[in-house]
């Protein structure tokens, strides 16, 4: 049997299992006459059944699945990790700890048979498909980690972006009046209908000082969140005002021209580096076609003159 063969018969016997799993343990012994009953009604009622139906499935299917699989330890190092990297990102769902790790083993799973199928397809003697299956395991394994990471990563760079525009909104609220706990609520609702990171973590702000939490909390609780360096002196600056009774008008607008002079520098810093960064593209790839383009003509000349 070749190996297109072999993974041919494996994508359906996987198929099969799956379609099997899915016959017995969802329809249940329903009859095709009161599926299409209960998709009429569906329809009747405004809901999208097909859409309805997926989800229902694949959250029935990860519910049973993460119910068989070991319950990770939320007090370890790792599960700790995972929830910081799961709120840096912005994913506060409750569930989300859990949908991360069948992710991350359907992941290893499916890696490590791809690897093992892939060396198999080429002809690889032992023990390379296994080293290939181990090489695609970890990859699975890791994939999650590393996108959890660059999403929080780059939330992180967005709201430290969006900061001094919410901040400067924040003043104008202020001037105008408004509180600064209504103020940020505010801005918070508006930034948020923007699609801005900083929005929502606004709103959240909001909504724990109307559960009951103090100023202070709510906006330490929003540094230790996102793990933002320029909130920082931003949240001790509006705690010391409100501890002091002093104006937040000026404050506010102290720290904006402080949070886009910071921007600027970080723009010109990067700006500078980039001269260097470009050093090495250029040496490792423009360089070479340039001389191979000018210099190869004559050294292919004079390779022809040395033979003969």
């Amino acid at each position: 049997m070749t190996a297109f063969t072999a993974s041919f018969c494996f994508f359906f016997l996987v198929y099969g299992v799956a379609a099997g799993f899915y016959a017995g343990r969802f329809f249940g012994g329903r009859t095709i006459e009161q599926r299409f009953v209960e998709l009429v009604d569906e329809v009747r009622t405004g809901r999208r059944p097909f859409e309805t139906d997926a989800h229902r499935v694949s959250g029935r299917l990860a519910k049973w699945i993460s119910d068989k699989l070991p319950k990770p330890r939320l007090e370890s190092a790792r599960a700790q990790k995972l929830s910081r990297n799961l709120i840096r990102a912005g994913i506060l769902k409750p569930e989300a700890f859990y949908e991360v790790q069948f992710i991350t083993v359907g992941l290893t799973i499916a890696g490590a048979i791809c690897g093992y199928l892939a060396a198999a397809s080429l002809d690889l003697d032992a023990p390379n498909p296994f080293l290939f299956s181990a090489l695609g395991a970890a990859a699975g394994f890791l994939t999650p980690t590393y996108y959890l990471r660059r999403k929080a990563r780059s939330r992180q760079q967005a709201i430290a972006t969006e900061l001094a525009d919410a901040l400067d909104l924040l003043v104008v609220a202020v001037e105008a009046g408004l509180g600064l706990s209504e103020a940020i609520k505010v801005v918070g609702e508006e930034t948020e209908r923007q699609r801005q990171d900083i929005g929502r973590e606004f709103s959240l702000v909001s909504s724990a000082m109307s559960a009951g939490a103090t100023m202070g909390e709510a906006l330490r609780a929003l540094v230790q969140r996102t793990s933002v360096e320029d909130l920082r002196p931003l949240v001790a600056t509006l705690i010391q005002s409100e501890q002091l009774g002093s104006r937040i008008g000026p404050a506010l607008r102290a720290s904006s021209d402080a949070l886009r002079e910071r921007r600027r520098l970080r723009a010109e810093e990067a700006a500078h580096k980039m001269t260097i960064k470009m050093i090495f593209p250029l040496g490792l790839l423009v360089l070479p076609a340039m001389i191979m383009v000018s210099a190869g003509p004559a050294i292919i000349q004079l390779l022809r003159i040395l033979v003969h």
